[in-house]
């Protein structure tokens, strides 16, 4: 019911840095047009580390989409949580997987 395939692209709405997102079940790592002018090329730095995370992030979206709609899926990436990282605590969006403790793509409160 999450995510099954993959797919890559590169952006043509301008975005300055690449991201991922999903269509129905497949998950779209799009690198941004001036990355792709620039031959440069962040999967490996940014996306290969936290793959598993994202593939659960993405499938959470897409769980979500089926179950509740598009609106109620896409303000998930609009959730804010206080986390604490080396004892600061900052306030980061709930997809910021960075902060997340583990490979559920999800980063929850401190």
């Amino acid at each position: 019911m999450g995510i099954n395939d993959f797919a890559f692209a590169c952006s043509v709405d301008g975005s300055i840095v690449g991201y991922f997102t999903y269509h129905d079940q497949t998950m779209l790592i799009v690198q941004s047009a001036q990355e792709a002018k620039a031959g440069i090329n962040n999967f490996l730095r940014i996306a290969e580390p936290f793959m598993e995370p994202l593939i659960s992030h993405e499938s959470i979206h897409v769980i979500i989409k089926k179950l509740e709609g598009t609106e109620a899926s896409d303000s998930l990436d609009e959730i804010e949580v206080i986390v604490e990282r080396d004892g600061i605590k900052l306030q980061v969006p709930l997809n910021f997987i960075h902060y997340s403790r583990d490979n559920s793509g999800v980063v929850l409160p401190f």
